[in-house]
């Protein structure tokens, strides 16, 4: 992923895999559901703490890696 509108498809494929609503998913990551919302169709203003919550409430953790190494540095 390169971009915050890549996150939208994978945070929508993640949320409905666990059967939970965007109200749900707002709730764990105590986000707004609008945050969501704008997150899930790629809106690109996003806040970064607000987006990392979010994959922390669906159980994932971002990484940084050297796209021209592969190596993980975060």
């Amino acid at each position: 992923m390169r971009t915050v509108r890549e996150a939208g498809p994978l945070v929508r494929e993640l949320r409905e895999g666990r059967a939970w609503s965007q109200a749900e998913l707002a709730r764990r990551a105590s986000v707004s559901r609008t945050f969501v919302i704008d997150l899930e169709s790629g809106k690109a203003s996003v806040e970064t703490s607000k987006f990392m919550d979010v994959f922390q409430a669906l159980g994932f953790e971002i990484a940084i890696r050297d796209s021209e190494t592969g190596a993980v540095r975060w």
